[in-house]
């Protein structure tokens, strides 16, 4: 079965919301690292420890993989949007069917059922 405008309108909601929480958690992961690692281990004047080199680089390693997922997803909200303007949102992208809402209130960006998640 199709959704509704109200389905829709609500998934809509949805997604901007989580589209502007992504770009909150971008923003305070460029924030915390904005400053370069070099600039970070000659704080205060002082030689940093090779641990604590080690621990700023895991750190910053992470907040990289946290950031490149959190872009991804941003890509996929995006393209949700895309669906909804061009009015093919909630339409498996598989086997053309429609998506059930309730996967669609889970995972608003969710592009096929649950059954081809696997596939593509």
């Amino acid at each position: 079965m199709a959704l509704t405008k109200q389905q829709t309108s609500e998934l809509q909601k949805q997604l901007r919301s989580e589209r502007k929480r992504i770009l909150f958690n971008i923003e305070a992961l460029h924030t915390e690292f904005g400053t370069s690692q070099g600039e970070e281990s000659d704080e205060n004047g002082l030689e940093t420890h090779l641990g604590d080199q080690g621990t700023m680089t895991f750190l910053r390693e992470r907040d990289l993989s946290i950031e490149e997922h959190e872009e991804q997803l941003l890509n996929e909200i995006d393209a949700a949007l895309q669906r909804i303007k061009d009015g093919t949102y909630g339409t498996c992208e598989v086997d053309g069917t429609p998506i059930d809402f309730e996967r669609l209130q889970a995972l608003p960006w969710a592009r096929t059922h649950v059954e081809h998640a696997t596939s593509t």
